[in-house]
């Protein structure tokens, strides 16, 4: 069953600058439908990650020209990745959710139906800017160009949160012209849960340090706020000063209760920390700098 966020306009609240991704640039529309086009699709942010409780609003910035009026472009939000063309119909039964080993509880508050909203009209113009990620995707002549392009705003009237399955989502936009034709383009997503470092020590011993600590995520089951993550890798990473970059020195693997433990020879001195790479589901996590001390 697909689960799909719908969508209310912004009106004019403005992104931070840098914080967004935008649609790569798609080839000139041919001449019977150029008056009609999606310039740019970005969001913000641009990798939203999740915790426990806290929730996360999307925010939709769409570029457009040629949109017959304010009913005339939707915005669809579900999960699955975007089709590998950029233009077509929008990803209806087809698009498969990202699976996990264990079972999604059943507690995200929006029907499980294609839901369409639409904003009340475009929140301005758009001429091209430097700075913003949706700006540096123009084609054509920029001057000539920047008198036709209009800003769409739109926020899901639902947060993201943790109930929503992680993993790769599509936002599928249709913008429709005065003579009733469309045009879609599609941006993609990733859906994260936090993981997190807990108990973390650098600790001295006779021929190095040894690095230890436990590596937990929300509890995919939603029993509890964090559960222990196993069978991941952790990074020991190391640096003599704050001045230097830090170096991975070695790699542990978290067991079944997210413990890990990892000793670095040749090596006593400096500060210490572990990192998670992160995965399609769990995003990246640092621990606390620490400096080794005598156990």
């Amino acid at each position: 069953m697909r689960v799909l966020l719908p969508v209310l306009a912004a009106g004019a609240a403005a992104l931070p600058a840098g914080a967004a991704a935008a649609l790569p640039v798609r080839a000139e529309p041919p001449a019977a439908v150029r008056d009609l086009a999606i310039r740019s699709i970005t969001l913000d942010p641009e990798a939203p990650v999740v915790g426990p409780s806290d929730t996360v609003r999307l925010v939709i910035e769409v570029v457009a020209r040629g949109v017959s009026g304010p009913q005339g472009m939707t915005v669809q939000v579900e999960p699955g990745a975007p089709p590998e063309s950029g233009t077509g119909p929008l990803p209806g039964a087809g698009v498969q959710t990202v699976s996990e080993p264990f079972s999604e509880p059943a507690q995200i508050p929006v029907p499980p139906a294609l839901t369409y909203l639409t904003p009340v009209g475009p929140a301005g113009r758009a001429p091209a800017a430097p700075g913003r990620a949706g700006r540096r995707h123009a084609t054509g002549p920029a001057a000539r160009a920047a008198r036709e392009w209009e800003t769409w705003r739109f926020r899901p009237e639902k947060r993201l949160s943790r109930w929503y399955p992680a993993g790769r989502w599509t936002v599928a936009v249709t913008a429709r012209g005065a003579d009733g034709g469309t045009v879609t383009e599609y941006a993609g997503f990733w859906l994260r849960r936090e993981a997190k470092f807990s108990a973390v020590q650098a600790v001295r011993k006779a021929t190095g340090v040894e690095v230890r600590g436990v590596l937990n995520r929300v509890d995919p089951q939603g029993y509890l706020d964090y559960a222990p993550f196993p069978g991941q890798t952790v990074e020991i990473l190391h640096r003599m000063t704050e001045q230097e970059e830090w170096t991975e020195t070695a790699e542990a693997t978290t067991d079944l209760q997210g413990h890990f433990l990892q000793t670095v020879t040749g090596r006593r001195g400096g500060e210490w920390r572990a990192r998670f790479a992160g995965t399609a589901h769990y995003a990246l996590r640092h621990s606390r700098v620490h400096e080794a001390s005598r156990e």
